[in-house]
């Protein structure tokens, strides 16, 4: 072992002594041998104490193990060496930095090692924050861009390429203006740039277009950053992508929008239904009683046409608010679907063919068979209608399964499984703006082919009726798909009471009393016209209030009522609690063109039988009618 003096030790940090770095001695063995004044000030213990002290013991004990490798590594050549680690000190934990040599004698024996150190604290407390700041800005889920106050990108975030689908490198080189993009126009982009001549932050939500065309919503907020002399140096963008807020939002307005225009759908339809009932029923009666002459027997049958046809409109108005009742029955989607494209391959132009992508494996469910063929009917019309201005192409229909789990974008049950039938055509496809429109009640873009413009709107009912979902994907001038995603449900039964068809036979006589509640004046002179002459003694109500007091009054039997659901002053279904509480043996049949699944079941509830719907045929009224009397004459027989 080399041994020497202790004033030989201080003379090898004596260089050091009014230093403010630190200086330190340390023997072959790690023990100190000496230290200058700035490092027994650092750790509060006097120089003459340290000699012979084992500094090992005042380093974090996280850092023991790289201390040591680095003073081993000192005993190698170039015999020199530096590294960082915490101390205790009399200030508590301190990040020191240390240059390291060995001390050799003119053998070239290493005989010490000095370290010289300075606090670097500071440097690495503000280094750890950087490195927290760089990486929660790098790992930010919200894209960061930095540009220079004119718009030039300086730094954006790994979010902000994988929002936009561009890399670095188009960021830089193609100079894509970042901030620009989303403003709609001159003068928007222009108040932002004032915005932020003015030091100012802007905030606003832009749509720009990713890399692949896709549009990208983004919530954006653009700061201003200064330096020391409070000049804005750069702009800080931060922006979140809200592309699917978007899109629920418009789906929500769209769902309120179609729930309005439903409900106004519905209060038209039940108007129209009493006009048709009194143009249907009086033509009706007029060619019953024979026309003066062939031509105005032409003239009536046409009136009863065209009747007829605005009855089959009103039907789709009210299918479409979904003011009718749904009659759920065990459907094969499948065996419908194959049906329907033998009578469409059939009846439309040889220049469309038709294409099937069934999944057998789907099992019949709960539907109402009939709605199901109309929204096939109409997307497959539709579809038609798109190829034949290219001169034809291609329809094809597919039905597959599908898990709720995989449309949660479209708020489904995901403990359900679905039925997807996918309807796409290759025709002229739809630009957005109509696309935003067409499931609106009397939209159409056919005007000159009389499309009334309610088919879409009530394919939209259908499946709103039926718990289901819709969506539609369409490029202009590549084809547009319907996709339609219906409950995979077991058969329900039904109440729906359906009104049993009349016969054509004469209009059959009867001589009871029979009690008219009907709000609408033309309608009661109808059915006056109509049972009078037939033999029936008629008492004439216009509102619920004096059918009540008529009920109460009159002091002869009343032995069927024709009731009106929608009349003023009290409703109909309060006139039929009154009837039922005070003639409770009296028949009745419910009229009504607006009747609610949830109405009718409370009727059925409440012992109702009868229903005929507006507008009706008078031959049909007249023989449920006659049917009715006859069944409680029986009852009571």
């Amino acid at each position: 072992m080399v041994e020497f003096h202790t004033s030989e030790h201080d003379e090898l940090v004596r260089p050091w002594q009014a230093s403010v770095e630190l200086a330190v001695l340390r023997g072959p063995d790690g023990r100190v041998l000496s230290v200058n004044e700035a490092f027994a000030r650092k750790f509060g213990v006097p120089r003459a104490s340290w000699p012979g002290a084992d500094a090992s013991t005042l380093i974090h004990p996280d850092d023991v193990a790289g201390w040591r490798g680095a003073v081993a590594r000192i005993d190698r050549p170039p015999h020199r060496g530096s590294h960082e680690h915490r101390w205790q000190t009399a200030q508590g934990w301190r990040w020191l930095s240390w240059e390291d040599c060995a001390v050799r004698n003119a053998d070239g024996v290493i005989i010490a090692y000095r370290s010289i150190g300075r606090d670097v604290t500071k440097r690495r407390l503000a280094e750890e924050h950087f490195q927290k700041l760089a990486s929660a800005v790098e790992q930010s889920p919200f894209a960061i861009v930095m540009t220079t106050p004119d718009g030039r990108v300086q730094y954006v975030n790994p979010r902000y390429t994988q929002s936009t689908g561009f890399t670095l490198e188009e960021i830089f080189e193609k100079n894509i203006p970042v901030l620009r993009g989303g403003h709609v126009s001159d003068e928007s982009f222009i108040e932002f740039q004032e915005t932020m001549r003015l030091g100012r932050k802007w905030t606003g939500d832009l749509c720009t277009r990713r890399k692949d065309g896709a549009a990208l919503w983004e919530h954006v907020q653009v700061s201003p950053i200064r330096n020391f002399a409070d000049e804005v140096t750069h702009l800080l963008s931060m922006r979140e992508d809200i592309t699917e807020r978007k899109k629920l939002e418009d789906q929500l307005r769209q769902a309120q929008k179609m729930e309005s225009l439903g409900t106004l759908a519905g209060g038209i339809a039940h108007d129209f239904n009493n006009v048709l009932a009194i143009i249907n029923g009086f033509a009706e009666i007029a060619i019953s009683r024979g026309p003066a002459n062939e031509t105005q027997a032409r003239h009536l049958r046409e009136i009863q046409d065209a009747g007829q046809r605005a009855v089959g409109l009103v039907k789709q108005i009210l299918t479409f608010s979904r003011k009718t009742e749904t009659m759920f029955k065990s459907v094969s989607i499948n065996q419908h679907i194959k049906d329907l494209g033998r009578m469409c391959a059939e009846t439309f132009p040889r220049t469309i063919s038709f294409g099937f992508a069934l999944d057998e494996t789907i099992p019949e469910f709960s539907a109402d068979p009939n709605q199901l063929q109309q929204v096939i009917m109409n997307l497959c019309v539709n579809a038609r209608d798109a190829m034949l201005a290219q001169g034809g192409g291609r329809i094809s229909v597919a039905t597959e399964r599908v898990r709720g789990s995989a449309l949660l974008r479209l708020n489904a049950d995901s403990e359900r499984e679905y039925v997807c039938i996918k309807v796409a055509d290759t025709g002229c496809g739809m630009p957005a703006h109509v696309r935003a429109r067409i499931f609106e009640p009397f939209f159409t873009t056919k005007q000159t082919s009389g499309g009334t413009g309610l088919g879409l709107s009530v394919v939209y009912g259908i499946i709103l009726n039926h718990k289901g979902f819709l969506e539609v994907e369409s490029v202009e001038g590549k084809g547009s798909t319907f996709l339609i995603y219906l409950p995979l449900e077991a058969v329900k039964p039904s109440a729906a009471v359906v009104a049993a068809a009349g016969t054509a036979r004469r209009i059959p006589k009867g001589t009871e009393t029979v009690l008219v509640i009907e709000d609408e004046q033309a309608l009661r002179d109808l059915l006056k016209a109509l049972l009078v002459p037939s033999g029936y003694k008629l008492l004439m109500a216009p509102d619920g209030v004096e059918a009540v007091n008529m009920l109460m009054s009159e002091p002869s039997t009343i032995d069927a009522i024709l009731l009106d659901l929608n009349l003023p002053r009290m409703n109909g279904l309060e006139v039929y609690r009154n009837i039922r509480r005070l003639r409770p043996d009296t028949k009745v049949i419910v009229i009504s063109g607006n009747i609610t699944p949830e109405t009718r079941q409370e009727l059925i509830g409440l012992g109702q039988k009868d229903f005929i719907p507006k507008p009706y045929s008078l031959e049909d009224l007249a023989f449920r009618l006659r049917e009715m009397l006859d069944r409680k004459a029986q009852s009571v027989a």
